[in-house]
């Protein structure tokens, strides 16, 4: 067929579809939309007759201009992948910790009631720090709060802050990866390791608190404490999730539960690494100013776990969580 009267033939065809696409892009509507996946499947076989006949440029032109414009009214624009990352942490991330409700109140027990029975046990009676920690790991922790201690007499150099916020990165994602991959132990890895750390900050916070160093702890850790501890909770709930899949896989084999399991868990897994890394940036930052006076660090921490509660609570409800 000469391409005159190949154009003789559609040419009515593609006017009326560039019409349509023409509402659709101006008007955001199109009144015969139900048509247009088959005028779209009608003109990729003319174009790839164009093609292969090698009508003219302008005609193959033509044809894949509207082509291109039909593919993206059916099937959208792909999203940007900073987009699709900010909707997964902001979004889809506390969906899917809210799914897994029952898992983050045993995570939360399992961290929370060690924290605060060794911080009153420590608060109480320093001594007891010991049960806990051994000599060396009070010694130094001691020497980091001391308000005596040169540490906290001069500032420290913005080189000293990018260094311990790749410290933080490594020492937080490093407790939070151990939380989440114990978890093949049937679960009760993760919950040995939450019990811990639980047990082990609060001795720290009680025992600092008694013997008078609270004035430089509790400001030190109230503003990334929201995002760091909220986090390693949260991997609890991962490793927690991957265990129970061992424990109970349901219809299915252990390796194919663990593998489906495991990719609904890498949501959780990317989000609390995101916020281990906001908290790595705040404890760098901002919570080791000593320019920053105390009242402010107290309201900027209030803010943050406010802010952290109500993303999680609320965040992607409006998608049907």
């Amino acid at each position: 067929m000469k391409q005159a009267a190949f154009e003789k033939r559609f040419a009515s065809g593609w006017d009326e579809l560039e019409d349509l696409l023409l509402i659709l892009e101006r008007e955001g509507r199109d009144p015969d939309l139900a048509q247009l996946p088959e005028r779209y499947r009608d003109l990729c076989q003319q174009l790839a007759l164009a093609r292969h006949r090698v009508y003219s440029a302008a005609l193959v032109e033509r044809l894949n201009s509207l082509a291109v414009r039909c593919h993206v009214h059916l099937y959208g624009r792909r999203p940007a992948p900073w987009g699709r990352i900010a909707t997964m942490l902001l979004l889809d991330f506390p969906r899917a910790l809210r799914a897994e409700w029952r898992l983050l109140a045993v995570s939360t027990v399992l961290f929370a009631l060690p924290l605060l029975f060794t911080m009153l046990l420590c608060a109480s009676e320093p001594e007891n720090v010991y049960l806990t920690l051994d000599p060396m790991t009070v010694a130094d922790v001691e020497a980091m709060y001391d308000p005596k201690s040169p540490f906290h007499e001069d500032e420290r150099a913005a080189s000293g802050d990018l260094v311990m916020f790749g410290f933080y990165i490594r020492n937080n994602i490093g407790i939070a990866l151990r939380t989440f991959g114990m978890g093949a132990l049937a679960g009760v890895g993760s919950g040995i390791v939450l019990i811990y750390n639980g047990a082990f900050i609060g001795a720290v916070a009680g025992y600092l608190t008694a013997v008078g160093y609270g004035s430089t702890f509790w400001p030190f850790v109230v503003g990334h404490g929201a995002f760091e501890l909220t986090a390693i909770v949260i991997a609890g709930v991962a490793g927690l999730k991957i265990g129970l899949t061992l424990l109970r896989p349901g219809q299915r084999t252990r390796a194919q539960a663990l593998q489906e399991e495991a990719r609904e868990a890498l949501v959780l897994v990317a989000g609390f690494s995101a916020m281990l890394f906001v908290a790595a940036i705040i404890e760098a930052f901002w919570s080791s100013a000593r320019w920053v006076p105390v009242p402010v660090k107290f309201g900027v921490g209030g803010f943050l776990w406010s802010l952290v509660v109500a993303w999680l609570s609320l965040a992607g409800r409006d998608r049907g969580s």
